[in-house]
């Protein structure tokens, strides 16, 4: 049954869950099986996963406790050990809990078979349920002290791509004779890679091999009573040395420069996670520079192939969507998002779309997400007539910036100190210091993050690690201007009019090479662009252009990380001029990136600054290590590195 499903749908990562009731359990007719023992689900979670106390017992005063499952299902062993934390008053400060799974229910089904211990759980869950898109979704509970990170992918190809250290592993799969395949012993081992010393295994199934492989990784073993109608459970300790894989916390306070998208997000992000955080920027208020921008886009990028660009822009909307629902939830008013179009650029373009959607490519959108509409169908979604169609989100639309970011720095209380223009940084000890124009030292912190766009590179003075500055303006136009437009319409620009009188198209790229940027030049640009998205030409007046300078990365990816020593690189290779592999000592100390996103820092920033959150911190980080290294600093030191060892 499962290679006929697995044959049927071979280019999706994953499929929704198929869940009947037989005798009144979830049964999966995929599986053949049902989807908790008949003795009760929370009785198992709590009896086998939670060990009977034994992970209470072990988290108790942490700081930080990791969770690692295979095998999601219905979500009882997460909502059983998140109610368990709850009432735990020696619950450690912040708990993680990663979860695979292939096959997602739905909102409803997890709400609907929840067992009657957690059903109050259980509507919260389903209340923040992601939709069922591949890659990773972070649900977070009571004020970011609890991280739910549910990845959406085949086990077998994503455990090999994590970046993380659990203290306990639940495998909680179908059987292995149904499911053969979330039992396979190189992907119990690649997930055994993960374990913390001393770190736990728990899981209802006591098979043969599965004992085998996981002695075989370093678990130490032993069978213990089961529950209901299994006798036995396994619970193991692993014992071996872990020499890799091991990540480390970073201790101290730190210091965010810059207060636009990207460093507002990231001082929202580290100070939920408890660490000591303060901002400094040239601009008077937090979203000075281009984050000022009145009204910006937020909408995914589509690609056929579902590449990095695609991957990161796909889960930063939806992360940001999340953001902002919840800081709306205070009463911000942020954000207007009743759709956007993104119109194909062309009819070539459009006719590969189509092509993508009748094969399923890079997978099935749902709807809930994205709908491909033809240009009549964009037209009438628009309220305005458009030259052809494309992909329309219904949740995306248009976020003040400027106001988002002040109210990310609000929102996370932390210190900002504006007007202050940082010249210099220095390595002192264990502490970088921050100096200013006149050379007075302005403060000093354990931690750097660079998130002042392209003025990063002045500061570090890099040779390969570069940034494009990208100089634009919006033409403004009257709030009477591109009547019945009711939607944001991006293709080749874009065009918007808001409820408050904003109404404008843009954006150029006056870049140097193109010669010399007038602003009547500029209008005209951006006036064309209109030619290309409508079907008939609109009479309007130009009242004014917002102007802004965007910093771009590497192939059009941020900069997010630690900050690479490019002299650290250059004395390895001369060492051994094949090596590329990234190593830890080849970062500075306690310097790390968050800048570069171009247009796109609206739809990016959020995702990004978990991402980054999670890796000053030592947490579980929501993003395979293959975009990790795509948005990595050394990436640049390795391109040039690898264009000399061709040239010899």
């Amino acid at each position: 049954m499962l290679d006929k499903v697995t044959l049927q749908d071979p280019a999706n990562e994953i499929s929704l869950a198929q869940i009947e009731l037989v005798d009144g359990k979830p049964y999966s007719p995929i599986f053949q099986d049902i989807y908790a023992t008949r003795s009760g689900a929370y009785g198992q979670a709590c009896a086998v996963f939670l060990a009977q106390g034994e992970i209470a017992s072990r988290w108790a005063n942490k700081k930080a406790f990791c969770i690692l499952e295979n095998g999601f299902g219905l979500g009882t062993n997460f909502l059983a050990t998140l109610k368990a934390w709850r009432e735990d008053p020696n619950r450690p400060e912040c708990l993680d809990y990663v979860s695979i799974e292939r096959f997602p229910a739905s909102a409803a089904e997890i709400e609907r078979y929840a067992a009657p211990e957690v059903r109050d759980y259980a509507k919260e869950l389903a209340a923040s349920w992601p939709q069922p898109l591949p890659g990773f979704h972070v649900l977070e509970f009571d004020h970011g002290r609890v991280r739910l990170t549910l990845i959406f992918h085949d086990a077998r190809k994503i455990a090999s791509e994590l970046s993380l250290n659990y203290d306990a592993l639940f495998l909680d799969g179908f059987s292995p004779s149904k499911n053969p395949q979330m039992w396979e012993p190189h992907l119990l081992m690649s997930l055994a890679r993960y374990a913390k010393p001393q770190a736990t295994v728990t899981t209802w199934c006591t098979a043969g091999a599965v004992r085998a492989t996981l002695t075989r990784a370093g678990f130490l073993l032993e069978k213990l009573a089961g529950f209901g109608a299994k006798s036995e459970r396994l619970f193991g300790v692993m014992r071996a040395s872990r020499s890799h894989d091991q990540r480390e916390a970073y201790k101290g306070d730190v210091i965010v420069i810059g207060a636009g998208l990207a460093g507002s997000n990231v001082a929202f992000e580290l100070s939920r996670r408890g660490v000591p955080v303060r901002v400094i920027d040239e601009g008077a208020v937090p979203g000075f520079g281009a984050s000022a921008l009145a009204w910006g886009i937020l909408h995914p990028h589509f690609s056929r192939d579902d590449n990095l660009l695609s991957r990161l822009s796909r889960e930063g909307f939806l992360a940001t969507c999340r953001r902002l629902d919840e800081l709306e939830r205070s009463g911000a008013e942020l954000s207007v998002r009743d759709g956007c179009l993104q119109m194909a650029h062309t009819d070539e373009i459009y006719a590969q779309w189509q092509e993508a959607v009748s094969k399923s490519l890079p997978f099935k959108l749902p709807e809930s997400y994205a709908r491909f509409l033809t240009a009549s169908q964009a037209s009438e979604e628009a309220g305005i007539g458009l030259k052809r169609g494309g992909w329309f989100f219904p949740y995306a639309g248009m976020v003040r910036v400027g106001a988002f970011c002040r109210a990310l720095i609000s929102a996370s209380q932390v210190p900002y100190r504006g007007n202050t223009r940082v010249e210099r940084l220095v390595r002192r000890a264990d502490k970088w210091a921050l100096y200013g124009q006149f050379g007075e030292l302005l403060d000093e912190a354990s931690h750097i993050v660079l998130a002042n766009a392209w003025q990063a590179q002045r500061l570090l003075q890099t040779h390969y690690l570069t940034f494009d500055c990208l100089p634009g303006r919006i033409t403004l136009l009257r709030d009477t201007d591109l009547v019945g437009l009711k939607i944001p319409v991006s293709g080749e620009g874009y065009m918007t009019r808001m409820p408050d009188g904003f109404c404008g198209v843009g954006a150029t790229y006056e870049l140097p090479r193109t010669g010399l940027w007038t602003e009547n030049r500029a209008h005209e640009e951006n006036l064309s662009k209109l030619e290309r998205l409508l079907l008939n030409q609109p009479q309007v007046v130009v009242t004014g252009a917002y102007c802004g300078q965007r910093a771009s990365g590497l192939g059009r990816l941020p900069y997010v990380g630690p900050v690479c020593d490019e002299l650290a690189w250059l004395s390895r290779w001369k060492k051994n001029p094949s090596q590329y592999d990234e190593d830890s000592s080849l970062n500075f100390e306690g310097l790390w990136l968050h800048s570069a996103f171009g247009s796109r820092g609206v739809s990016m920033t959020t995702r990004t600054s978990q991402i980054l959150g999670a890796l000053i911190t030592g947490s579980p980080v929501p993003a395979e290590k293959s975009l990790l290294k795509g948005i990595g600093s050394a990436r640049a030191v390795i391109r040039w590195l690898k264009s000399k060892e061709n040239a010899i």
